[in-house]
């Protein structure tokens, strides 16, 4: 069986590619227009809800044929909004108790649900679902580490981050006596603070590939995360490591089987993180080339690709 897969966002030529060249994928579709953030006038609903309708309303075309693999929660609710049954969904990146956990569990019903942390596939199934859990990979296309002079934390991404723990980290800086350099890609709007030979940048909103070229000058990739059961993180990490970046993170369940191999490292939210980070980058000098071999054989898009495809045949049993 070959699947039709839905997508938000423009074309991506090397990723269609790969989804194509499997042997899961016949077609890929794309609601091109949308909103990078997933909210538009801050709204989600207007967002990422009013894209994946459009995108599901399209599937109503008689060229547009399932079955489909919802590369979002959202498309595979918007899918059953319009009448379609035939999918499988990715992702579910909501906790059990919200709202909008609860709205996605009521429209996906009984449709299969490939989610990206384990911690996700309990609460799912309890309530009657049909969840298993890979690992998730992409190939970004980022360019390699890029030896930064003296050491650089880059923070990225804004979902579940610890902003306390971002606090902590920026005091810890900016009173550092060795110079170091803090950037936090976190959306929030420009600015930075300079303390002696320290900075702390706030780059502003970033595109993808600006994302991208600014995360390749770090020394470590710093994910400061809220301990939660839902998948975060994952695509800020997966773009490091592809870079030959070190990855640290705090605990939390929707992470834990993410740090794993020569790049990907705990960091402990109740000790100092400027010396847990500086460790982290200092082992991991000179080892790019391995981390990038651990990406391409763990996190690469052909490596989830893989993943996925082992569970959609398991689904058609």
């Amino acid at each position: 069986m070959t699947y039709t897969l839905l997508a938000i966002g423009p074309a991506n030529p090397v990723s269609d590619h790969a989804w194509l060249n499997s042997p899961y994928i016949d077609r890929v579709v794309r609601q091109p227009s949308s909103a990078i953030s997933g909210k538009r006038l801050g709204s989600r609903v207007l967002g990422i809800g009013l894209d994946s309708f459009l995108l599901a309303v399209r599937t109503l075309q008689p060229g547009i044929r399932g079955p489909y693999l919802a590369n979002n929660p959202w498309i595979g609710a918007a899918l059953r909004v319009t009448g379609r049954k035939d999918f499988v969904v990715t992702g579910i990146y909501a906790e059990p108790t919200s709202r909008s956990w609860k709205v996605l569990r009521k429209l996906i019903g009984g449709a299969p649900v490939i989610t990206l942390s384990e911690s996700e596939v309990a609460p799912w199934n309890a309530a009657g679902g049909r969840a298993e859990a890979v690992l998730y990979g992409n190939t970004f296309g980022y360019p390699s580490k890029r030896a930064p002079q003296g050491l650089h934390i880059f923070v990225g991404g804004t979902s579940d981050r610890d902003l306390g723990a971002i606090r902590s980290l920026e005091e810890e800086v900016l009173r550092s006596e060795i110079p170091v350099r803090l950037t936090l890609a976190t959306g929030e709007p420009p600015q930075e603070r300079v303390s002696g030979g320290n900075v702390v940048s706030r780059p502003g909103p970033l595109s993808p590939r600006d994302f991208g070229a600014l995360l390749s000058t770090a020394s470590v990739v710093f994910l400061p995360l809220l301990e939660g059961t839902r998948a975060a993180g994952h695509m800020v990490l997966v773009g490091a490591v592809e870079s030959g970046i070190p990855v640290a993170a705090t605990s939390s369940q929707g992470m834990s089987e993410y740090l794993i191999g020569p790049a990907v490292s705990s960091c402990d939210r109740n000790r100092p993180f400027l010396p847990q980070l500086r460790a982290i980058a200092e082992a991991a000098e000179g080892e790019e080339n391995s981390i990038q071999s651990f990406w391409h054989e763990t996190f690469s898009l052909s490596s989830y690709i893989g993943r996925v495809g082992d569970i959609l045949k398991r689904a058609e049993s």
